[in-house]
């Protein structure tokens, strides 16, 4: 019985010296999930399948502490890429216990033009240190600082995953911070509706319609001059991504659409694999 209590009392001060923020959460996903997306291309009359996006996520460890490494391929179908050919790789690194960035690396293609981005971050995220090299520009190092953690805009995705999005839906905006290149921009999440969306296999599956508001902070560059698979411009900020996204405990995007330089992009989820939880569709 002495035992017992020394154990129980062992356990409450390890409660109270590692609070449940710094533990390791009840994420929505997990290591060896997997999710291809099929990329698709929309102008006027126009409306192709251009690419494959590659997502898988893998526990690690990173100086000595676990983390999940996200890596996210992108390459052009052979149709597509006999005109101009784009690769992307973006390779993320977050802690396990509370999703501090840790570092991140992106090499992309598009034809001649060339980006290669070289992230690490310190003071829980807040302070990012940014390495960019680019064929259009020389080569930069900057230092961003925020009040709250900067994500690259990969691992933004899974922090929207991570959220509470029950809140978002009854009326509560998230806001994040998202860092490409060397800008940084705020996100605001808000609840559209709820409406069945038609996957790839013609089954229907049940999802929640987000849009992510993106506002470039001050000195950012206009990106959608270099690239024709960025966000562009409208107004004062970019043009807002949807993001359909399951009500289960999976918390899958299962789609996503935003306009870019000349017409839209839209990205479906074609297969996926090792979710942490199952992904409930309906039948056709």
């Amino acid at each position: 019985m002495k035992r017992f209590r020394i154990t129980l009392i062992s356990l409450f001060l390890f409660a109270a010296i590692f609070p449940a923020e710094t533990r390791a959460q009840d994420y929505p996903f997990c290591s060896g999930e997997r999710l291809l997306y099929n990329l698709s291309y929309k102008l006027g009359v126009i409306n192709a399948d251009v690419a494959k996006l590659d997502m898988t996520l893998k526990e690690e460890t990173y100086a000595g502490a676990p983390c999940y490494r996200l890596v996210t391929k992108g390459a052009t179908s052979n149709l597509v890429g006999s005109l101009v050919k784009i690769n992307y790789f973006y390779d993320s690194r977050f802690a396990t216990s509370d999703m501090t960035p840790l570092k991140f690396n992106r090499e992309q293609t598009e034809g001649s033009y060339w980006a290669k981005n070289a992230y690490t971050w310190e003071n829980g995220g807040r302070t990012l240190k940014a390495h960019v090299e680019k064929s259009t520009r020389p080569v930069r190092d900057t230092v961003f600082t925020a009040d709250k953690a900067i994500y690259d805009v990969i691992t933004v995705l899974y922090k929207v995953r991570a959220s509470d999005l029950d809140a978002v839906k009854a009326g509560k905006t998230l806001h994040l911070v998202s860092a490409l290149d060397c800008n940084v921009s705020d996100v605001y999440l808000s609840y559209v509706q709820t409406e069945d969306r038609k996957m790839l296999n013609q089954r229907m599956v049940t999802t929640d319609k987000f849009v992510m508001k993106i506002w470039e902070r001050k000195g950012a560059e206009m990106l959608d001059k270099e690239s024709a698979m960025v966000i562009s411009h409208q107004g004062d900020g970019l043009a807002p991504v949807y993001l359909w996204i399951t009500p289960d405990e999976s918390r899958t995007i299962v789609e996503f659409t935003t306009a870019i330089p000349l017409g839209n992009l839209r990205g479906r989820l074609a297969d996926w694999s090792g979710l942490k939880r199952p992904l409930t569709t309906k039948a056709k």
